[in-house]
């Protein structure tokens, strides 16, 4: 899973595997480790949650996601979700597609077909 965070925005990026993670253990999740400690970053699923929202505490980012959302975005050709609420943080949570130019060295063998390849041969 691929994490982006700008001033109050969080944009999540998730692989074709992570998004079955996502859908048969109901959270995935990321790892950096710092010298002195390491900070973890996770997506759940979650039957209380109503939206799309996100907490930081102990050096974990937690963004929970509704289970009906996120059943939506699992099982459609959806590409993004989206906190409707986003008067503190706007959080963004997409599935990830490959570049259309490939960079020497970066792995895209599980990133999702990008719908745009076949039009940028033409």
């Amino acid at each position: 899973m691929k994490l982006r965070i700008l001033s109050n925005s969080l944009r999540l990026r998730l692989s074709q595997t992570e998004i079955e993670t996502l859908k048969s253990e109901r959270q995935v999740w990321g790892k950096t480790n710092f010298s002195n400690s390491e900070f973890i970053y996770s997506l759940i699923i979650n039957d209380s949650e109503e939206d799309v929202s996100a907490e930081f505490e102990n050096g974990h980012l937690k963004v929970k996601l509704a289970k009906t959302i996120a059943a939506d975005w699992i099982e459609s050709e959806q590409v993004d979700i989206r906190n409707i609420d986003d008067s503190s943080i706007k959080i963004l949570i997409e599935k990830d597609f490959q570049c259309l130019k490939k960079r020497q060295g970066e792995d895209e063998s599980d990133s999702f077909p990008n719908p745009l390849a076949e039009t940028s041969k033409e």
